[in-house]
């Protein structure tokens, strides 16, 4: 697998447990060079650190062109966090990447209705929420935006920050069960809630309704890319393998983009894994880094990784 200047060779010099798809590039053609460049790249992933950004083992630079935002309008790049979920739209080599667009993707805005008794585990619109520490200063009744990945159906939380927001919002992959429309595991109601394709990814706000356990919509995003570096040549992705009907046999948790099928992956299910490779309507990994859990020793080991793309 390749994070820029990244390879299998240098994971196993690190210590890192990885693994490459041999020939998986050549399944599929990569997009052609964009308006002379070599096409956009799509990242999805935690901010580890600052000095530009550090988001899923990536360097990424940012400029006066770089637009921020999450699912309620738009950020200035002060209001970004270490923990928070980001998407990222860059442009350039991938040793050389400049955001256009950087979005804040909370997975789960809402209100805390559960504090369990080990106070690592909180509900918000429905959904159990798991914390790496102790829940500090916040009780039931509080409103948060919750950061981190979809693993399942409950959200693996690297941050939890106030909700700038009266309203709710739940963003992840859409399934259809029962004749009910589900975002990540929230069952959405109302106008847009019906026409998005199952299996992309969909951000919805609107009023959760702690009774019915459905959270009626306002607005639906359907769309995690929005094209502000151009057409999508590459991902680097961050998240949890979850099982999938469709061949490979697993899709990335709240992702919203398939793999080329001809992936092996068993090896990886259930897993907290990093992922490069080409991208043409399918994600063509071309290999996959296992990260553990923790946000402070995710923070190291991808740190070392963004290291090597400079």
């Amino acid at each position: 697998m390749k994070t820029a200047k990244f390879s299998r060779r240098d994971a196993l010099g690190l210590g890192i447990g990885a693994a490459v798809f041999p020939g998986v590039a050549a399944a599929q053609t990569a997009r052609p060079d964009v308006e002379g460049g070599i096409g956009g790249t799509g990242i999805v992933g935690l901010l580890t650190d600052f000095g530009s950004l550090i988001v899923a083992g990536n360097y990424v630079r940012t400029n006066d062109a770089t637009r921020y935002s999450d699912g309620f309008g738009a950020l200035q790049e002060s209001d970004l966090r270490l923990g928070d979920s980001l998407t990222v739209e860059a442009a350039g080599a991938p040793d050389a990447l400049v955001a256009r667009r950087v979005h804040v993707t909370h997975p789960l805005v809402g209100a805390i209705t559960q504090v369990a008794a080990d106070r690592r585990r909180i509900t918000v619109n429905g959904v159990e929420v798991r914390l790496d520490t102790r829940l500090q200063g916040l009780e039931v009744g509080y409103r948060v935006a919750v950061s981190g990945l979809w693993r399942g159906a409950f959200v693996q939380a690297s941050r939890l920050a106030a909700a700038r927001s009266a309203s709710d919002l739940v963003a992840g992959d859409v399934a259809r069960r029962g004749g009910r429309t589900q975002v990540g595991s929230v069952t959405v109601r109302g106008p847009g809630t019906g026409s998005v394709p199952r299996g992309s990814f969909a951000s919805v706000v609107g009023q959760f309704d702690v009774a019915s356990g459905i959270l009626r919509a306002r607005a639906v995003t359907n769309q995690r890319f929005t094209g502000a570096a151009g057409p999508l040549a590459r991902l680097s992705v961050e998240g949890y393998l979850d099982p999938s009907s469709s061949a490979p046999g697993y899709r990335v948790a709240g992702l919203g983009h398939s793999f080329e099928r001809n992936l092996k992956l068993d090896e990886f299910a259930g897993s907290r894994v990093l992922m490069n490779g080409e991208y043409n309507g399918k994600f063509a990994a071309r290999g996959a880094v296992v990260l553990p859990e923790g946000f402070s020793a995710q923070r190291r080991l991808l740190r070392r990784i963004s290291a090597q793309s400079r």
